[in-house]
């Protein structure tokens, strides 16, 4: 005979049945509204406590759906599922050590779901642990083979443990097998993005926004790939597509950030990426950038505060967003800076099996003859009208052609019918020339080994172009750095040297370098004594400068400009009242910041001059216009000092602890002025004070310049040429006797 249910059990059955109704039609509150007279019991029924932790999870009150769900696992122990949505939950808030412990606790009743598998392998990517969850998600698509997802999230871990050529490999194979899954051809293109596959990668990400209009990765990503491309205009008009579709959405918000500052719309660039901090103040991608954008706007309250927040998640370990290259530019020194770049490089361009020097197909033998012509192989994005090449391009024409073979590597991309007249003088002074952007790594690396280069020089550094990921791979017996980046690559295993002098880096700065340092002769920077000068020069007025002042200047780009040294200028101003500031300035926000810094300083903000960019030659012959170069620091002036010099205009420095501080202390050493060369703040201003003081001597220092310019050591490129081969040799004649990289201190010839 059975018992009748009590009418207290019915009213629940009702309210179940109402809730699970309202759950099909999306009203959570409604499901937790039918509920709650049930929930304070005792010991709420099961199935009451599963549906509302789900609506409460849904509705992204976590802490209480994990109260709920921890509540029915204690309860109903047995229940898979019960433990699987505790860990989701878990998951979300970041509690990820309990949310494995719990899908380790579900594997132990049933391994054969693929979706306890797949779930372990979320959690262990958030965990920062790409191997062990890319088992996870492997196990998943062996119990649900014909399911895109555990091989999509596989090559999601792939690409997080830099095996870009398996995880495009993997998403291939699903586009084909899955042509209508937008999101596989997103993927896809993150894969060919990573492998710098820019236009393929173009293709995928466009694939799968004609399939799902509506996926912001798609478009956010696109963005990413079109601002690469310089193709700037497109590039934001993706990213606003990204964010109208989700406003919230924090990666495509920091994009639109980051394409607006690459199309130099620095104002926009910096509220956007403000905006996507405030979203994710975990995001170091873009909290990086909105350092980047405060510092090209001079708003230095903000780059302060950026700095420490940076700094506090880096030491932290959340380092994905961290640009080294921009912290010369900033109080990071010495023994952190090598930290923070090191951490960065490992984590970006993970050595490979190859990246030894000892490994076999590198290992130096001792009694191995030397070449008859020692083949040099130079990597760089910027074979063009650019900086590197402005100061190279004597260089590669100087070079010992009966003793070196001078390869060239372009990393850059040249659509046919894109040229100037500097780079065809390059790529006429090279051996061999390769315009190899558009390859992926691996195809670079393979390519770059075919060539059998016994030395392998970077350029780039962590700059914009640059394939560090090559050099990780290794491409020749010798790698070093030269010129790009004044500052540790931090890749031990991977660049062995940093072309460097002296003064740059003295020896007790060694330690802050993962490379070992050759030290040249005279000054590290090259430079190239045709560099023409136009020979009309310019009227002070056509300058907007006064025909009667003293003019300071500084053409240095303005993110180098520090408030320090922005505050002992304008301490100059008001003490020299009859001189003004010249600066190379083009953007109208940025100049307006500056003018507001002088008023609130007390100086009438139409003293400062503004420039804008002109030909090479022109903006070399107005140089005349000034009295004196101010330097900055901690970042120098590197080409615009020799710039200045070369053109007869005086240069004052304070050097300071880092080689982006001492660049202009090396090349006023060069050319025989180290009387301008300070070496504290207080003796920089009363050396600029003095010096304004006395136009005469101002007069007489540029009269030397223009008297000595084709006999100093800074300009004289067949002198650096012969130092350079010297130290290509004594790396070469280390490695061939079968010993490891040293410091090498290469001497002075005539």
């Amino acid at each position: 005979m059975r018992t009748a249910p009590s009418p207290s059990h019915t009213a629940e059955q009702a309210a179940l049945a109402q809730a699970a109704a309202a759950w099909q039609q999306g009203r959570l509150d409604a499901v937790l509204g039918a509920l709650g007279p049930w929930l304070g019991a005792p010991q709420p029924a099961p199935q009451v406590l599963q549906l509302a932790g789900l609506a409460q999870q849904r509705l992204g009150r976590l802490d209480e759906a994990r109260r709920l769900q921890l509540q029915l696992a204690e309860q109903t122990p047995a229940d898979v599922a019960a433990w699987v949505n505790l860990a989701g939950t878990e998951a979300g808030l970041g509690l990820n050590a309990e949310a494995l412990a719990h899908l380790e606790r579900a594997l132990q009743l049933d391994a054969a779901q693929p979706a306890i598998h797949f779930n372990r392998g979320n959690v262990l990517m958030q965990m920062g642990n790409a191997e062990a969850a890319l088992q996870s998600f492997r196990r998943a698509g062996e119990l649900a083979p014909g399911r895109p997802d555990p091989l999509c999230n596989q090559a999601s871990a792939l690409l997080q443990l830099e095996r870009g050529d398996e995880a495009l490999a993997l998403m291939q194979a699903v586009v084909e097998q899955h042509p209508e899954l937008a999101a596989g051809w997103n993927l896809l293109g993150m894969c060919q993005h990573r492998l710098q596959m820019d236009e393929p990668a173009l293709d995928s990400y466009q694939r799968a926004q004609r399939l799902m209009p509506t996926l912001v990765d798609a478009w956010s990503n696109a963005a990413q790939v079109l601002a690469r491309l310089e193709r700037h205009a497109e590039a934001v008009e993706h990213a606003e597509r990204a964010v109208q579709l989700d406003p919230r959405h924090a990666v495509a918000t920091r994009t639109l950030g980051v394409v607006l500052a690459s199309a130099k719309r620095p104002a926009e660039a910096r509220s956007w990426l403000a905006k996507a901090q405030q979203i994710d103040p975990q995001d170091t991608v873009a909290l990086s950038n909105l350092l980047a954008a405060d510092l090209a706007l001079c708003a230095w309250d903000a780059v302060d505060a950026d700095l420490a927040a940076l700094r506090a998640l880096w030491q932290q370990g959340r380092l994905d967003g961290v640009e080294p290259w921009r912290l010369l530019a900033l109080p990071v020194e010495g023994a952190e800076l090598r930290q923070v770049t090191e951490a960065v490089s490992a984590l970006r361009f993970p050595l490979g099996p190859e990246a030894d020097a000892a490994a076999p197909r590198w290992r130096g033998r001792a009694g191995q003859p030397r070449p008859g012509r020692l083949r040099i192989g130079y990597f760089s994005a910027d074979f063009h009208q650019h900086a590197t090449s402005v100061l190279m391009a004597s260089l590669f024409e100087q070079h010992d052609r009966a003793r070196y073979e001078i390869v060239g590597i372009c990393l850059g991309r040249y659509p046919a019918g894109q040229d100037d007249p500097l780079r065809q003088r390059v790529r006429a002074a090279f051996d061999r020339f390769e315009t190899w952007g558009a390859l992926s790594d691996t195809e670079l690396v393979q390519r770059a080994r075919a060539l059998d280069l016994r030395i392998a020089v970077d350029l780039k550094g962590h700059t914009e172009g640059s394939r560090m990921a090559v050099f990780a791979q290794r491409v020749a017996p010798i790698q070093m750095h030269y010129i790009g980046y004044p500052g540790t690559l931090g890749m031990p295993g991977a660049i062995d040297y940093q072309v460097a002098d002296a003064t740059v880096v003295p020896p007790a700065m060694f330690p802050h370098y993962s490379e070992k340092i050759i030290a040249l002769p005279d000054s590290y920077q090259v430079n190239d004594r045709a560099r023409a000068i136009d020979p009309v020069v310019p009227t002070r007025a056509s300058q907007g400068l006064p025909d009667d002042a003293f003019v300071f200047c500084c053409f240095n780009h303005h993110y180098k400009i520090a408030r320090e040294v922005f505050g002992l200028w304008m301490a100059l101003l008001r003490q020299r009242p009859a001189s003004v500031l010249w600066l190379l300035v083009p953007g109208e926000d940025v100049r307006r910041s500056l003018r507001a810094a002088a008023a609130a300083q007390g100086v009438d903000a139409g003293r400062l001059v503004f420039a804008n960019r002109v030909p090479l030659s022109q903006h070399l012959a107005r140089h005349a216009c000034a009295d004196l170069f101010l330097d900055t620091w901690p970042c120098n002036a590197h080409t615009t000092a020799s710039d200045a010099l070369w053109a007869g205009l005086p240069v004052l420095t304070c050097a300071g602890p880092t080689f982006a501080a001492r660049v202009g202390a090396s090349l006023l050493q060069a050319c025989g002025l180290s009387e301008l060369v300070t070496h504290d703040a207080q003796a920089y201003v009363d050396l600029a004070l003095q010096l304004s003081a006395a136009p005469e001597r101002v007069q007489l220092l540029k009269q030397q310049l223009q008297q000595t310019r084709l006999q100093v050591p800074l300009f004289d490129t067949a002198r650096f040429a012969r130092h350079i081969e010297h130290a290509f040799d004594l790396a070469w004649e280390r490695h061939a006797q079968g010993l490891p990289p040293d410091h090498i201190r290469v001497p002075a010839r005539s």
